[in-house]
């Protein structure tokens, strides 16, 4: 398992526990409200940034241990065979009244949230309380609350998500039943649902989700990773269906789309794709992606 690496200063004497509380800007995650909750510090999203949560989603949690925050942080992520949402491990030097924390996430995923591998939380400017004083008002205005499809599908996907990382694919299956029922536009619902079949040995009744999944995100214009992450996770079916040839004309597809660099730490060792190893085909493929990553390579 990967884990947040961070260079914590020496200190010449002991300080006071920093606080963190009220509104903050938290990279492009979004403005956060951070509360203390029985000891412990619990940020939720007020308005997100690059990552799609609901309001009020909790995405931090953790304590200071003196000037270092201990702690994990939920981030939405890109890249073949990743998790569209996953928590992470952080730890986080205080200054003043910022955290400062350096986190990596496993294999080839990237999210949009960092900044490289860094996370700054700062608190929010009074212009960003008024945005977030305004959406609010908006959003009671436009009755979205909790009986909103669409705020409901989210929820239902946000949990399937948190099952998979539980390997509970059962239940995880049932909640991306339940999003795709409630908002037929989200192609990560599809996604999901087709993934839990994959997972739970019915690869066959997987690539029906996989395509819809791939017909909705284009129909909705969406990008480039996010395209690839379908067409590999469709790659990973047919693998396990014997398709070795449709296996990796769709690993070409995932390839052009999301980039030879994004992609070959995954095409080199996922074990999904181990039936495909001795496969001249795909080890063609794989050594024109190892050469595209070695030509970005910066010298």
């Amino acid at each position: 398992m990967w884990v947040a690496l961070v260079m914590v200063p020496c200190v010449a004497a002991a300080a006071a526990t920093p606080v963190l509380s009220g509104l903050y800007s938290v990279g492009e995650l979004g403005l956060v409200q951070f509360t203390l909750v029985d000891g412990k510090v619990v940020g939720k999203v007020k308005s997100s940034a690059q990552c799609t949560f609901p309001p009020d989603t909790q995405v931090v949690s953790g304590a200071f241990e003196g000037g270092v925050f201990v702690g994990s942080v939920t981030l939405c992520q890109t890249g073949a065979g990743c998790a569209l949402q996953r928590s992470y491990p952080m730890l986080g030097v205080a200054h003043d009244d910022a955290v400062a924390g350096w986190i990596r996430l496993e294999g080839s995923c990237k999210s949009p949230a960092l900044d490289g591998r860094s996370l700054f939380f700062r608190p929010a400017t009074n212009e960003e309380k008024q945005k977030v004083a305004s959406e609010s008002s908006a959003a009671q205005v436009a009755g979205k609350d909790k009986s909103d499809p669409a705020v409901q599908a989210d929820e239902a996907i946000n949990e399937g998500q948190r099952l998979i990382q539980d390997t509970k694919f059962g239940p995880a299956r049932e909640k991306f039943r339940q999003a795709m029922e409630l908002d037929g536009t989200r192609w990560d619902a599809f996604l999901g649902y087709g993934l839990t079949e994959v997972k739970l040995g019915h690869p066959e009744r997987s690539l029906e989700y996989f395509d819809k999944a791939l017909a909705v995100a284009q129909l909705r214009k969406t990008s480039a990773s996010n395209l690839a992450m379908a067409h590999y996770n469709r790659a990973c079916a047919q693998v396990a269906m014997g398709d070795k040839k449709g296996a990796v004309a769709s690993l070409k597809t995932a390839v052009r789309m999301g980039g030879a660099s994004n992609l070959i730490d995954s095409l080199t060792d996922d074990p999904d794709l181990n039936p495909l190893r001795t496969d001249t085909d795909f080890r063609r493929l794989l050594a024109e992606a190892q050469a595209q990553h070695n030509r970005k390579k910066p010298k």
